[in-house]
């Protein structure tokens, strides 16, 4: 009788403590503005050289009711001396740096990076960039990028 009025009590304490959990509400996951599936680019090079292929968002994002960006993508790159780099532009700003990987090691991944919006109007850049430290002739080495999507979050 004891066991089981222990046992119920260590039921009761661990659904009550279950749904005490956090009540903010809904997490905003955002709201789609820009979305390029597929291939968005690639730098490409057959030989030991540097490259770099800038894509720009080709919207004007205006983002006056967010608070945050987000910019998904997956990257690919098959050397290392790869780069990709994520730049914004703004009325009063030019090619300012909020995210960059590099190296194949983390290049090759599926990257998510928010950051505070710099201003209502904003100009978004993909650049990527290769130059292979070790190859060969006529050997194939690049960096690209895909699936490419843009969030404003509140």
């Amino acid at each position: 009788m004891i066991k089981s009025g222990i046992i119920l009590t260590l039921i009761a304490a661990a659904f009550f403590i279950s749904s005490c959990g956090d009540t903010t509400g809904p997490i905003d996951t955002g709201t789609l503005l820009f979305e390029k599936p597929g291939l968005v680019d690639s730098a490409v090079v057959y030989g030991c050289y540097a490259y770099t292929v800038r894509y720009f968002v080709p919207d004007t994002l205006e983002i006056n009711s967010f608070s945050k960006i987000r910019i998904e993508f997956d990257g690919y790159a098959n050397s290392d001396g790869s780069r990709i780099s994520i730049i914004y532009n703004t009325p009063d700003t030019a090619n300012v740096f909020v995210y960059e990987v590099e190296d194949q090691m983390y290049v090759n991944k599926y990257h998510s990076h928010s950051f505070q919006k710099p201003a209502n109007m904003v100009w978004l850049e993909l650049r990527l960039y290769i130059n292979p430290p070790i190859c060969g002739t006529n050997e194939f080495k690049y960096t690209r990028a895909r699936d490419l999507k843009v969030y404003g979050i509140r």
